[in-house]
Formats: C-alpha cells, sequence, structure tokens
C-alpha cells in the first residue's frame, strides 16, 4: 500500500480495497482539503477502528469516502488503538457511501468566516463541549490497560518495535494471530496482560520459544512450557485483557529466552562485593551467550550478551534498548542487589508445541461432530428401520409397476414414497426454520469462536424462510473479520449450505 498520495488518483474506496486484499496494518490518514481530517486503523487488513470529524465507527468511514479531493498517507508503524467501533466489512461501507446523500453542507460553513467576529462568545461555548468529547478518547486504552494485582511480570521485556499495542483480546482470533507469527517469520514477543495475571511468548523466526504465565500472588507460581501456554490461550479467548506485539532482533531474543530457561552460572551474588566491570570483561573475554540480572529495590536490569559482545540492555523503569550497560549497572550502587548471570544452554531446547494447545481453534475438528451429531443418536435408536420400510415398499412395487407409468396412476401412494418429490414434501412444512438457524450459529461458533458474532447476527436476522436463510449464508464470504481469511468464509459458508441441504 502506498505510503501517501491524492484522493483524486488513489480513491479512498481503492485504498481501503488494497488495504483489505494486501493484509496492511496500520494508520491511514484521509484529508479532504477543506480541514477535515479522517484515522482509519487496519489490522491484517481488517478496518476495526475509524474516527474523525466528531465520528467514528462506520458513520467516520462513510463521510470520508465522499471526499474525492485531498490526500493521504498511511504510517505501518502506528501505534493501534484499543477500540474497535467499525462494525460492516468494507463492501457494506462503500456501498453505505454511494446509496447516502452527501455531506454538502461542510463547505459552506468554512466559508463564512466575517460572522465569526459577532458571536465569539456562542463559538468559545460551543468549542469546549467538543473538546470535552475528543479528549476521552485516547483515554480509553489507558482504562482497558489491566495491571496485574501482584504487579509483576514473568521477566522484564525491553521496548522494541510496536507492532500492536493494547489490543483487545475480545476481538483477537488468538490462533489466528499465532498463524500470521509464524507465517510472517516473526521475531519478537507476544504479552498478555490481564486484572489478575501477565503472560509471554517469545517468538524467534516464527517459532514459538516459550510460553511464560504469572497467574497468582505467589511468586513461585510461575508457570513454562504447555502449562503456560493453555493459561495464555484461555484468557484470550475468554476476553480477558490486551496483548501487545513488539518485535525485537534476535539477539535479544535469544537473550530473554536463556534468561528464562537456562541454570544460573552465578547467582545471589551481592552488589556489595561484587565489581561489575570486572564481572563483565571476565564474561567477554569467555565470550559467553547469555544474560546478566541485577534485582534490585529501585528495579531490575537486564544485560544481555552475544559472544561475549554487548547486545543491549535495559532496565524496569527505563525499557529503551541502550548499547551500554550504564543504567543496569546503576543499579548495583544499593548493596544489597542481587546479581545473578545465566549462560546460553549447549543443548538445543524444541520449540513450543503450539498446534497442541490452539490446533483444535485453528482447523474445524468441533464442527464435524456438531455436523453428525443428530445422526449417530438416530442411527443408534432405530438402525434398522430406515432399512425395513425401504427395502419392503420399493421391493415389491419394481416387479409390479414400478418404472411404467401405468403404476403410478394405479398406486399413487406407492409412487409418492418412490419419487423424488417425497423428500422434500415433507421437509418445507415440517422444517424447523429457528433450529436450523441455531445449529448453523452453532457452526460458526465452533468454526471462528470469538470472532463469529457478525455471522451469527446475520443468521439471526434472516428472513423466516428457506430463501432467507441461504440469502445470509451467501453473505458470509464477503464479511471482513480480524484475522480470518475470506477462504475461510467460503468454505464455512459451503459447510453451511450442505448442512441446510442435509435437512431438505
Amino acid at each position: 500500500m502506498q505510503s501517501h498520495g491524492s484522493l483524486a488518483e488513489n480513491p479512498l474506496r481503492s485504498l481501503l480495497e488494497s488495504a483489505q486484499g494486501e493484509r496492511s496494518t496500520g494508520t491511514l490518514i484521509v484529508r479532504n482539503g477543506n480541514g477535515e481530517s479522517a484515522s482509519l486503523y487496519f489490522l491484517f487488513g481488517h478496518l476495526f477502528h475509524a474516527q474523525g470529524n466528531g465520528k467514528s465507527g462506520d458513520d467516520a468511514v462513510v463521510n470520508a469516502l465522499h471526499w474525492t479531493k485531498g490526500d493521504f498517507e498511511f504510517d505501518a508503524k502506528a501505534k493501534l488503538p484499543a477500540d474497535e467501533t467499525v462494525k460492516a466489512g468494507i463492501p457494506e461501507l462503500v456501498h453505505a457511501a454511494e446509496t447516502a446523500p452527501k455531506p454538502a453542507p461542510a463547505e459552506p460553513k468554512a466559508e463564512p468566516k466575517p460572522e465569526r467576529a459577532e458571536p465569539r462568545n456562542e463559538r468559545r461555548e460551543h468549542a469546549e463541549p467538543e473538546r470535552k468529547v475528543e479528549a476521552p478518547q485516547p483515554r480509553r486504552g489507558v482504562k482497558h490497560r489491566p495491571s496485574p494485582k501482584h504487579g509483576r511480570e514473568p521477566i522484564p521485556v525491553p521496548a522494541g518495535q510496536i507492532l500492536y499495542y493494547s489490543l483487545k483480546t475480545s476481538f483477537v482470533d488468538f490462533p489466528r494471530l499465532l498463524t500470521t507469527l509464524e507465517r510472517e517469520g516473526y521475531t519478537g514477543y507476544v504479552r498478555l496482560l490481564t486484572d489478575d495475571a501477565s503472560g509471554l511468548i517469545l517468538f524467534r523466526e516464527g517459532s514459538a520459544l516459550e510460553c511464560l504465565y504469572d497467574g497468582a500472588a505467589d511468586a513461585a507460581s510461575l508457570v513454562l512450557g504447555k502449562q503456560a501456554l493453555q493459561h495464555f490461550n484461555d484468557d484470550v479467548t475468554a476476553g480477558h485483557g490486551v496483548l501487545d506485539v513488539v518485535g525485537l532482533s534476535p539477539e535479544l531474543i535469544d537473550g530473554l529466552y536463556e534468561l528464562t530457561v537456562s541454570r544460573p552460572m552465578y547467582t545471589e551474588l551481592y552488589a556489595a562485593w561484587v565489581d561489575m566491570k570486572a564481572l563483565l570483561n571476565f564474561l567477554s573475554e569467555r565470550k559467553l551467550s547469555g544474560s546478566v540480572m541485577i534485582r534490585s529495590g529501585a528495579g531490575t536490569g537486564v544485560i544481555i550478551l552475544a559472544g561475549g559482545e554487548l547486545a543491549g540492555a535495559y532496565t524496569s523503569e527505563s525499557r529503551d534498548i541502550s548499547d551500554k550497560p550504564d543504567r543496569a549497572l546503576a543499579l548495583c550502587d544499593d548493596p544489597n542487589a542481587m546479581i545473578e548471570v545465566k549462560s546460553a544452554d549447549a543443548t538445543k531446547h524444541p520449540p513450543l508445541d503450539v498446534e497442541e494447545i490452539v490446533g483444535g481453534q485453528r482447523g474445524r475438528p468441533v464442527a464435524q461432530p456438531s455436523a453428525f451429531a443428530a445422526s449417530p443418536a438416530q442411527e443408534a435408536t432405530a438402525p434398522t428401520n430406515p432399512t425395513v420400510p425401504v427395502l419392503p415398499t420399493m421391493q415389491p412395487e419394481p416387479p409390479t409397476a414400478q418404472i411404467p407409468t401405468p403404476s403410478f396412476s394405479n398406486y399413487p401412494p406407492a409412487s409418492v414414497q418412490v419419487a423424488p418429490t417425497s423428500p422434500p414434501r415433507p421437509a418445507g412444512p415440517q422444517l424447523d426454520l429457528t433450529g436450523v438457524v441455531a445449529e448453523l450459529q452453532a457452526m460458526a461458533e465452533d468454526a471462528l469462536g470469538n470472532r463469529a458474532r457478525k455471522v451469527k447476527d446475520i443468521l439471526g436476522a434472516a428472513d423466516p424462510s428457506l430463501g432467507g436463510i441461504e440469502a445470509a449464508i451467501d453473505q458470509i464470504p464477503s464479511i471482513s473479520l480480524l484475522f480470518v481469511d475470506s477462504s475461510r468464509l467460503e468454505q464455512l459458508a459451503q459447510e453451511m449450505r450442505a448442512r441446510l441441504k442435509s435437512h431438505l
């Protein structure tokens, strides 16, 4: 997607479609040249938030789609907000803009500038409530960013390239996020913050190295590996807390990983009797790859080494990565500060098996059991009933006159059973449309998890008829869902059509 350009050459509609097709992430700012602007936020091509000119959500997007002049700029590294206000998909927003009248009063208001001199007091009174409306918006992200009650984190992590910040788990498809990070060869960490817990997943070149989860007041309650990832996944699936996705260099990730899994080389060293500069020189001469952690009352400092060279240093108070260890070493001014040195483990640990925890949510194994939930019960209760009535009725009739037409007039009841029109006849009036819709909504929940809301709403609003349900299913592939590819929605629609056909 282009970083900047003109709306005359690249209309907003084309930009939206381009962002969706390229699965872009970032902030798109559009201006109409008359002082109006709008900010649109994308995550993997999904337009989830928009605001501008006192409007937000769908209204802000539809209003900006009317602009034919002006310019735009796209920032792929901008921090994303925590709010999700855009509910409709891009095709629906474009259609709404085409059918809605264009907002013409915006231009005339800018022309009568002389009138501002007369009602100054009134203008100021109107200006104050506008500021009050805009001010709370950025604060929402702060309110929704929790802090664990125990105030700890599994390990102190540095600042890096922020891809997503305070992303609400309530609209994150966690398996889809992991799949995307794996496919893009991501190196960095994913951090979870809730009111009661904190978690961390370390990634290197798309592989999940380790997961840490701290969810209790006891300092010894930190869990690692599969168990930690299960707790992490449960919190995200339940919509608890927020997620940060931060990119780091491979050397820093290796250091954080060794900080987590490696055994201490030197531990419980008091700063009062350790010459830190001499210790660092010693580790440098030994070509150590590992970490040095300093814990004091003023905070925690981390120094990461790669082959004896300083890969980076930071503290819990200053997360910015520095190429000098001065801030971390300053914590040693506290004589009671504790120093721990860890060396990289020579044995290579296998990466974390993410598929084992979220594999069922990535695929569709749950949809298949639900598809056959009714049939096993029927087959188990009366497996012979479908064969006994059908075979006797169809066997005696062919010898008499099932193929010739005279038999149709002589035996109307038998012809009705044998004719292909018999299944639709009972299915039409006896079809429980409410039950079918509920069954299809359950399929959406099994396949999409907490991203199934839009699909369920479309099915629930469908006309209570066979044609209405089919039309609702046809709309599903065009929906824009966070972390859900259109191919997955198309496949879900096909499964729903097959399920609907099975009831006929």
